[in-house]
C-alpha cells in the first residue's frame, strides 16, 4: 500500500464528523453501524471492558491491534492487510454501503484511526462521533452494557487506496528530496519523552485539535490557524506521523474536514523510526 499522489476527494466536516444529536436519530437504521475503538496504552483491554460496561446503542467493538492491525508485521499496529481488515469489517457488519459511526474516549483518538484505515481501503462513508462517547454518556443518552452484534450480514469491498499511507522508504524519499512538509503529531508526552524527530519536522500535536475537557473537534477556522502557524497549507503534499500512527490519523482526520487532500500517514511513525539506527533523527531543539 504505497503510493505517491496523496491526494483524496475533497470532503467537508459534515463528511467527517457526526453530533451526538443526529446518531440518537439514527439509531436501530439499518444503514448505519456504530464502532467503539476505546482503546488504553496502558492496558490494551481496558477499552474493551468499558465497552462491554456501556456503549452506545447497536455498538460493536472494534480492537487496534487484535481486528485492525497486521498481526504479522514486526512494527505493532500496522494496518491490517486487505483480505483480514476485509473480513473484519464484514464480521462487524460494515458493508460497501455501511455508513460507519466511530467513536473513542477522547484520550487516545482511535476513532480517527478507524477513519484513516477505512479511507486507505476506499470506504468514505465514515464518520467521527462528535466528542465521543464521554459526551454521549454526558447529555444522558442511552447506553446499552453486555457486547453487541451486527444487526446485518455484509459484504465489504477493499479499494486500496495507497495514496493514504506512507511506509519508513517513503519518509526516507521525501527527506533527500525535500518535496512534503512533515508533521509530528505526537501527544506533548510522547514528544518530550523520545527527545528527537525526523528532521526538518514541524509539531502538530494532535490532542490540541479538541478542546480541552469537551473532546470536540476544533472550528474549522481554529484548525486551518494551527495548520498555517504549522507552516502548511492546503496544497502542501504533508506526511503526518506521530508515535504509532493513531495520533497522526486524527491530524488527517481533522485536516481533512478543512479540505486538505495531499495527506498521507507514516503508518509506522516514530515506534518503527526511532528503534532503527539508520534513521536519522533530530534532537528537539538541536
Amino acid at each position: 500500500m504505497v503510493g505517491s499522489s496523496g491526494t483524496g476527494s475533497t470532503l467537508t466536516r459534515d463528511d467527517l464528523v457526526i453530533s451526538t444529536d443526529r446518531l440518537a436519530k439514527l439509531l436501530g437504521d439499518e444503514c448505519v453501524q456504530v464502532v467503539d475503538v476505546r482503546f488504553a496504552l496502558d492496558d490494551e483491554d481496558r477499552g474493551e471492558r468499558e465497552y462491554e460496561r456501556g456503549h452506545v446503542p447497536g455498538a460493536v467493538y472494534l480492537h487496534w491491534l487484535r481486528d485492525l492491525s497486521d498481526p504479522d508485521d514486526p512494527v505493532p499496529g500496522q494496518i491490517a492487510p486487505s483480505d483480514r481488515f476485509r473480513k473484519t469489517m464484514e464480521a462487524a457488519g460494515i458493508g460497501d454501503g455501511t455508513v460507519v459511526v466511530a467513536y473513542d474516549d477522547g484520550v487516545i483518538l482511535m476513532a480517527g484511526r478507524l477513519v484513516w484505515c477505512l479511507h486507505c481501503y476506499g470506504h468514505e462513508k465514515v464518520r467521527v462521533l462528535e466528542g465521543g462517547f464521554l459526551k454521549w454518556a454526558r447529555e444522558g443518552k442511552p447506553v446499552e452494557a453486555g457486547r453487541g452484534r451486527p444487526r446485518r450480514r455484509a459484504v465489504f469491498t477493499p479499494r486500496p487506496s495507497p495514496q493514504f499511507r506512507a511506509t519508513k522508504d517513503d519518509v526516507l524519499r521525501a527527506l533527500e528530496r525535500g518535496d512534503r512538509v512533515l508533521l509530528d503529531c505526537r501527544m506533548d508526552e510522547t514528544w518530550a519523552a523520545a527527545g528527537a524527530h525526523i528532521p526538518g519536522a514541524r509539531r502538530f500535536p494532535a490532542p490540541a485539535l479538541v478542546y480541552p475537557g469537551d473532546g470536540t473537534l476544533r472550528a474549522a477556522g481554529e484548525i486551518e490557524r494551527m495548520a498555517t502557524e504549522a507552516g502548511t497549507g492546503r496544497g502542501s503534499p504533508l506526511l503526518l506521523y506521530c508515535g504509532g500512527g493513531v495520533s497522526a490519523a486524527w491530524a488527517y482526520t481533522a485536516l481533512r474536514t478543512v479540505g486538505y487532500r495531499h495527506l498521507r500517514v507514516y503508518d509506522g511513525s516514530w515506534a518503527e523510526w526511532g528503534l532503527d539506527p539508520s534513521a536519522p533523527k533530530e534532537q528537539h531543539n538541536s
